[in-house]
């Protein structure tokens, strides 16, 4: 049996040269992407308390997340999420800033993904968040931003899938059926078992024009013209009317920018965390069958820090994406040239050539060895593109031939 020593916990892993190199490109190249679209960077800090998440947010994810005991007997959490931390930083350290308020994050979270094999613990997020606006425009914003952002990644083949958790949650918090059964309507509409959830929705007390929306809204996805055509078929209230022209309005801006390729409805989706409260959407590829991105609106998250501010945005996962781009072998880095230089002039003279070479964008490293055969075999598995040889008046000497060193 192998000893502890040498094994990792469940759900997390180590990341060797190669991924560390993708990860790092892919998050400098969303990053920049976001930068780009007025976003600006913060980060909160790995432990949170756990007192900072709401009841409903403890209620759909408190088993899942980590737990520490503080030294003053405080209960502490490793972040499961990246939104609630930066509402909890505008709310005590931006409060004066000017709206709309434009934030990305590249930043570690922890809790059990049970979605995945192996219950995935540790989780690589890069996000945008926008407050301040209220309108569609907000909604088409963020979700334009995540498709140039995996464009400008070489992703292909992707598709945003679309929602309206205001249809869904106008429907169930006023009905006067029990909590569980509320939530085996939301299940059976996640995972579309149309069956089960017709059979539900009979058994209940429920009138019957909602038997009819409950039970057609997660047969409803697809085209966006097509399925906004159905939808105003059915027995729609004045405010279920308005959340589906929100929605179409969402879609005709994103397809105003040229981007309406990547876009599908989907009017039974519906998502496990309760703060969202408008458009929501996920993001995924035909190469692999899991969430890369996730997002939405989710005005009433910062009435639990007493500020009336409405807010969306979205988060990739990070490691999801890079499956997904070597999958469609699109994931690849621009090599630098690399440099080992073999010294014998003098210390400034070398840090001098040194200095000059990496301005120009090359790796360079000066070689610690001294014995030929290791040298060369060093060059070989390193892949080393040149090697150079300083003199000690400072002229630089390309080396050809290591063994007639």
């Amino acid at each position: 049996m192998q000893s502890r020593r040498v094994m990792l916990p469940e759900g997390v892993q180590d990341l060797l040269i190669d991924d560390c190199i993708y990860r790092r490109h892919i998050e400098d190249t969303l990053m920049e992407n976001f930068i780009k679209s007025g976003y600006m960077e913060v980060s909160s800090p790995t432990l949170e308390y756990y007192d900072l998440f709401s009841k409903d947010y403890l209620a759909s994810n408190g088993d899942k997340m980590f737990k520490l005991i503080d030294t003053n007997g405080s209960i502490l959490v490793l972040r499961p999420d990246c939104t609630v931390p930066i509402v909890r930083m505008i709310s005590t350290k931006m409060k004066d800033f000017i709206y709309p308020l434009k934030l990305c994050y590249v930043e570690n979270v922890f809790r059990i993904d049970e979605e995945q094999a192996g219950k995935k613990r540790e989780f690589r997020q890069a996000g945008v968040e926008l407050f301040g606006v209220a309108s569609y425009r907000a909604d088409a914003e963020v979700i334009i931003t995540a498709i140039e952002s995996l464009k400008h990644l070489g992703l292909e083949n992707f598709q945003i899938d679309i929602g309206q958790i205001k249809l869904l949650k106008g429907i169930l918090e006023p009905m006067k059926i029990a909590e569980e059964e509320k939530n085996s309507i939301v299940y059976h509409m996640e995972n579309k078992n149309f069956i089960a959830l017709d059979r539900l929705i009979e058994e209940l007390p429920i009138e019957e024009s909602i038997q009819t929306i409950l039970k057609e809204l997660p047969r409803l996805f697809g085209e966006p013209r097509e399925v906004l055509e159905q939808v105003k078929n059915l027995p729609l209230t004045i405010t279920m009317i308005e959340a589906i022209e929100e929605l179409e309005k969402v879609w005709k801006m994103i397809e105003g920018y040229g981007l309406g390729k990547y876009i599908s409805l989907d009017l039974g989706m519906v998502t496990t965390l309760k703060y969202y409260s408008g458009v929501i959407f996920k993001g995924f590829t035909r190469d692999l069958g899991v969430v890369l991105l996730s997002g939405g609106r989710y005005d009433r998250l910062l009435e639990d820090f007493d500020i009336e501010c409405p807010a969306t945005g979205f988060a990739f996962v990070v490691n999801k994406i890079t499956k997904a781009l070597k999958i469609q072998e699109n994931l690849s880095v621009q090599k630098k040239k690399h440099i080992l230089l073999l010294e014998e002039g003098k210390g400034r003279t070398t840090a001098a050539v040194i200095e000059a070479l990496r301005k120009q964008g090359y790796i360079v490293e000066v070689s610690l060895l001294k014995n030929t055969k290791d040298l060369i075999e060093y060059v070989q598995r390193r892949n080393i593109d040149q090697v150079m040889k300083i003199d000690e008046k400072g002229n630089v000497e390309i080396i050809e031939d290591l063994g007639g060193l």
